[in-house]
């Protein structure tokens, strides 16, 4: 498979576990929405997806830590890197996700130790960071789990529906690669309020991540994550949605 003659992220992907058949889905439709408004998915480096956020640091954060190569050991066994470009082949999307076995610990412990953020956190950290979770659920956050962030839409491509498409196939590619039983992120104070909770997909939130003097600087976070049953009845749901725009849609063109 291929858009504009290059492959398609779906075509380089292989699933083997849980619903495969959902998760394939989700990401074939996510990645053919994406196409529809112009945008071609494609697969970085934890280098490559970097220098685009370096690039655009005027409407982007600093990546956190634990997608930052200097800070973490990033491969293809933890980590995913997508770029969305337009026709023109310029960066204009980007999504990420890592992989993380907290089989015997928790978000709570690891992210509070620094693990969470850095392969050794005592000679990595900046002096005087800290973090601190005050979110009940993070200490029932276990076993195999995901965390996938630093999206990143281009001012002009915003409010087209990145913001559904992007997180969901990340989503679908950790539970069908990884084996994922949790997924989450944080979202930064200021975004919750302008509403991208819920409509990229997350069922459940709560507050508090505080991170002191971090690679982003200090920042509240809300904590975000969905179960692996939540997720799929997410999925499902999107998936009939897009289904039901593409029956209203075809009524409109015959009558």
């Amino acid at each position: 498979m291929s858009y504009d003659g290059h492959p398609t992220l779906f075509s380089q992907i292989s699933l083997s576990k849980g619903n495969i058949a959902l998760y394939g889905r989700t990401i074939l439709a996510a990645e053919q929405m994406c196409q529809a408004l112009g945008v071609r998915l494609d697969f970085a480096t934890a280098e490559e997806f970097l220098a685009i956020n370096e690039a655009n640091r005027s409407s982007w954060l600093p990546l956190a830590s634990f997608f930052h190569p200097a800070f973490s050991t990033l491969t293809s066994k933890n980590s995913i890197f997508i770029l969305g470009r337009d026709r023109s082949g310029e960066v204009v999307a980007c999504q990420a996700c890592r992989f993380y076995d907290w089989t015997g610990t928790n978000f709570k412990d690891e992210c509070e130790s620094l693990r969470f953020w850095y392969d050794d956190p005592v000679s990595m950290r900046n002096p005087g960071e800290r973090a601190t979770v005050s979110a009940l659920a993070a200490r029932g956050t276990t076993g195999k789990v995901a965390y996938s962030g630093a999206a990143w839409y281009r001012r002009d491509y915003r409010g087209k529906g990145l913001v559904e498409y992007l997180p969901r196939l990340s989503r679908a590619y950790a539970a069908g690669v990884w084996g994922t039983e949790t997924t989450i992120t944080m979202m930064a104070e200021n975004n919750v309020k302008k509403g991208v909770f819920p409509r990229n997909g997350y069922r459940n939130i709560e507050m508090d991540v505080d991170v002191v003097n971090s690679q982003g600087g200090t920042i509240r976070f809300a904590y975000i994550w969905t179960k692996d049953e939540e997720m799929e009845e997410d999925l499902e749901e999107f998936l009939f949605n897009l289904s039901e725009e593409a029956r209203v849609a075809r009524r409109s063109s015959v009558g």
